[in-house]
């Protein structure tokens, strides 16, 4: 079995890159390796339609409780939370599919054995340290975000007062769930169903910013690669002409290929970042208003609304931190031109250098419908709009 992993890695690109992320959604028939035989693709496209029209159902039925519920003492702002999670994990699952061929023809095209090769050891050290931070990354978000469904999941258990049964997630159903039977059925139904949707969010969540990083990488590789460039003409300066000439017309063509696959990230993910930010400015001002309202000893309820404020503030703020850092590590490049010894490089060849830096004046910015920048800058603002919604709320 374990070589039948490692055969699919080293055959599909989009698993080595990110094999953790693209493994998850394949469990849950959202992704599937290009080679896999038909049946086996059968099988995954069957999954993700069973659990896509299950998950549609829990969406109703949360959706017509809410409606129900409202003026009425069973209503709760944290529905209203849940059901925008339930609604925006369907939404990045079916987005997913629907660029999966594209996207990976992106991914076969950009890198490919020249991207993923080390020239020397400073390169494997650069990549080794990138992808630990890939890694890093993924397991505390991962973790993170399984904790708080972990803890949404027991929260009934330890926080009933009565004996009245209750669900994870409030839900409108054509039967009582004060019956034994009926009640496990439709609990363990939202668990696994919670557990699609939620490696939905890592899944995608956490490929976005992985590949970001990977973007990241590949700045931090061409700006060793120019300032590297004077030592080999110090090293053979006789033939350093032609051959530097020939480096630097390869770093061009290098930066071309980063810019236009960051364009083309931002483009294949416009959709699911838009929904990301458009469903996180409410949650944030709901959730932070229940925990104001809330008055007596902690429990799990407030425990648990605690952490969905944190989970919605963490899935933000990843995407907006690691788009930063894209944008500073892009605006490096020309630095980086600026340091090296010119004295030792001929005319055409610093012309070709101020081609690059040209280039570089203008950052790999991502954005949210080519309007909102995502960056460290926007996350505050957000905070802010989130911060003046929840007064509003208050004095309303």
């Amino acid at each position: 079995m374990h070589e039948k992993l490692i055969a699919i890695q080293k055959a599909n690109v989009e698993y080595e890159l990110l094999p953790f992320q693209f493994l998850l959604l394949t469990i849950w028939g959202i992704w599937h390796p290009k080679d896999w035989p038909v049946r086996l693709k059968n099988i995954s496209n069957i999954i993700f339609i069973v659990v896509f029209c299950l998950d549609i159902i829990i969406c109703f039925e949360m959706s017509i409780y809410l409606v129900l519920s409202i003026g009425t003492n069973d209503f709760k702002l944290v529905n209203i939370f849940f059901t925008s999670a339930t609604i925006t994990g369907i939404y990045k699952a079916i987005k997913t599919m629907q660029i999966r061929e594209s996207f990976r023809t992106i991914l076969l095209n950009y890198f490919n054995y020249e991207h993923l090769c080390s020239l020397n050891t400073k390169e494997r050290m650069i990549r080794e340290s990138n992808q630990a931070q890939i890694r890093k990354v993924t397991v505390i978000y991962s973790a993170s975000m399984a904790g708080i469904f972990a803890l949404n999941a027991i929260a009934p258990a330890l926080s009933q007062p009565d004996s009245t049964m209750q669900l994870p997630v409030d839900a409108w159903y054509p039967y009582s769930i004060q019956k034994s039977l009926n009640y496990w059925l439709t609990y363990f139904h939202q668990i696994i169903l919670g557990s699609s949707l939620i490696c939905v969010h890592i899944g995608t969540d956490t490929l976005f910013v992985g590949l970001l990083l990977k973007l990241v990488c590949q700045i931090n590789i061409l700006r060793y690669r120019l300032q590297s460039l004077t030592s080999l003409c110090s090293k053979n300066f006789e033939h350093f002409n032609a051959m530097g000439r020939k480096f630097i017309y390869r770093y061009i063509h290098h930066q071309n290929e980063i810019y236009e696959f960051s364009k083309v990230l931002n483009n294949k993910f416009q959709a699911v970042l838009l929904i990301q930010v458009i469903t996180s400015i409410p949650n944030l001002c709901i959730n932070v208003y229940t925990l104001s309202k809330y008055s007596g000893i902690i429990n799990m309820d407030y425990i648990s609304i605690f952490f969905n404020t944190t989970s919605s503030l963490i899935q933000l703020f990843i995407t907006c931190w690691y788009g930063n850092e894209v944008l500073l590590s892009s605006l490096q490049i020309k630095k980086s031109i600026y340091e090296m010894d010119w004295t030792k490089l001929d005319v055409p060849t610093k012309k070709l250098l101020i081609v690059i830096m040209a280039r570089s004046l203008r950052p790999i910015a991502f954005s949210v419908a080519h309007v909102i920048p995502m960056n460290i800058e926007s996350f505050i603002k957000i905070i802010k709009i989130s911060n003046s919604a929840f007064n509003v709320l208050q004095q309303t």
